[in-house]
């Protein structure tokens, strides 16, 4: 039995729809539910799913989807779905507003606001909260140039924080805000134009016993020329002044050449030690500058570290102990077996990844559904080929399906059908968690790579890394328990999950 409900002309955004979902699946006799706007792409995906969409539904309206076995279970779930929308399930006397005019401050002392909202309508609001004298954390996208640098601008006048627009991570007074995790406190200051960058950072301080004091997300497009690096300057600023920071990491995909020197002119003056990456940069890039270079994100970490503490930090597998796991895997594949795919759902991770293969495996040809000079581009993304390297969190994957750190479902679907192919020999996970995605996002990936393991006698090699910190929901400690007990080799970083596949890549290439 199938139900749909419209609720005309109500946006809610994606991060509350996509942990709807998960919360109904748990009710008894649901076996298929889904809250989202009924955009074209999600309208598709119902009918499907055999799903009848009415014909005037159109994407500024809510649906709720749900399939069971009684009619009596699809109203228990319909009613829930309203409860968790009209925020009917949180704590008793939680305040709930319906605009930021509400607010009194004199009363309510809020500092920060977070703005979930369609591009067309969250710089009204960023400026309406920047001008009410709130940091502003904004995970929309879609905003113009012209909206982003005036909402900086603004911010930097007003000495606030404006993270994002399109901004997933950030860790502001101990509070997760975005996809991030809740970081163990510390005296490692972030700031970063890459989310998911940040976050690895993070949370391999974490792992070698230290702590984050702040992670500053300034959104991806922040060292674009037409912002010109506002807020990672800005950021910088913050942290020098903050008496609790001692360390600062500057963290971010390779940017526009001329923004990044000013970065790193104005890093050069500041009196606490800086460690920065730009993923894809070369030394050139810090050629005459001060500042500590990184080209991988467990090289800021770990360097962050070694400049706190005044000493070494081992991290990650010898050189010895990758060759013992390569010597071991590689007797266990057919001569069929040839292939690695790589299924990520941190695009931050899939390009630092990319980069490793690029300068360490040079002579192997790899394919992705992305467009950059590190891969081919895949003819289509619903078919790997060769070896691949996926970011099923890229939009081509995104306007089928929920992002994956939200709903893992369209990355489950993919790891089976790669499985499908007799071709496979490794492949590759990335696990993120913390409050704000996915509840469990490890345990149905382990079930799989467990009877895979079982059927074929442990004849693929499943790596994974998971990026979060021992404070967060998910249990960190049992998520990489139930994976090795899956047969999974779990790496304490995306850079070691790639060193990795890097060598298996090359042992196989080498029969």
């Amino acid at each position: 039995m199938k139900r749909i409900v419209i609720e005309k002309n109500r946006y809610v955004d994606s991060v509350t729809l996509m942990s709807v979902g998960s919360k109904l699946l748990a009710l008894e006799g649901i076996d298929g539910a889904d809250a989202l706007m009924c955009t074209q792409a999600n309208r598709e995906s119902l009918t499907e799913l055999g799903y009848e969409i009415p014909g005037d539904a159109g994407p500024n309206d809510l649906v709720i989807a749900v399939s069971g076995d009684t009619n009596e279970h699809l109203e228990a779930a319909v009613k829930l779905a309203k409860d968790i929308l009209d925020r009917k399930t949180g704590d008793e006397g939680e305040k709930v507003y319906r605009s930021l005019d509400e607010i009194n401050l004199a009363e309510d002392r809020y500092n920060l606001a977070q703005i979930s909202l369609p591009g067309e309508y969250a710089a009204a609001e960023g400026r309406k909260a920047l001008n009410m004298g709130l940091d502003v954390f904004m995970f929309s996208d879609n905003v113009s140039f012209e909206d982003e640098l005036a909402m900086k601008k603004l911010a930097e006048d007003k000495g606030l924080l404006m993270m994002g627009p399109d901004c997933g991570v950030a860790l502001i007074n101990g509070i997760a805000l975005g996809a991030g995790s809740i970081i163990s406190d510390g005296e490692i200051g972030i700031v970063a134009a890459s989310g998911s960058g940040a976050q690895e950072v993070g949370c391999i301080i974490e792992k070698l016993g230290y702590g984050v004091s702040e992670i500053i997300g300034t959104g991806g497009r922040d060292l674009y020329p037409e912002i010109g690096g506002i807020m990672m300057l800005h950021g910088i600023k913050r942290m020098e002044k903050d008496d609790h920071t001692k360390v600062i990491v500057l963290v971010s995909k390779l940017a526009e050449i001329s923004v990044m020197d000013k970065v790193l002119t104005y890093a050069d003056r500041v009196a606490k030690p800086v460690v920065a990456v730009f993923l894809g940069g070369d030394a050139d890039l810090f050629k005459g500058h001060k500042v500590n270079a990184a080209y991988s994100l467990e090289e800021a970490a770990v360097k962050a570290v070694e400049l706190y503490k005044g000493t070494k930090a081992d991290f990650g597998f010898s050189d010895d102990e990758i060759n013992e796991i390569v010597s071991r895997e590689i007797k266990k594949y057919s001569k069929e077996q040839r292939y690695f795919r790589g299924l990520y759902c941190g695009g931050t991770f899939t390009e630092e990844a990319m980069i490793y293969f690029s300068k360490n495996n040079a002579n192997t040809v790899m394919y992705s559904n992305l467009s950059t000079k590190y891969a081919k581009k895949l003819d289509t993304h619903h078919m790997s080929t060769g070896h691949t390297i996926l970011d099923l969190g890229a939009e081509d994957f995104t306007a089928e399906a929920p992002h994956p750190v939200f709903d893992p479902e369209i990355r489950l679907k993919r790891l089976r059908q790669e499985l499908s192919d007799p071709g496979i020999a490794v492949i590759l996970l990335d696990f993120i968690m913390g409050p704000g995605v996915h509840e469990d996002p490890v345990t149905p990936f382990a079930k799989i790579c467990r009877e895979v393991n079982e059927e074929r006698n442990g004849s693929i090699t499943f790596i994974a890394s998971i990026c979060g910190s021992i404070n967060d929901p998910q249990d960190i400690r049992k998520a990489e328990k139930l994976l090795e007990d899956a047969g999974v080799i779990v790496t304490k970083s995306n850079y070691q999950s790639t060193r990795l596949a890097s060598a298996l890549i090359k042992a196989l290439e080498r029969r």
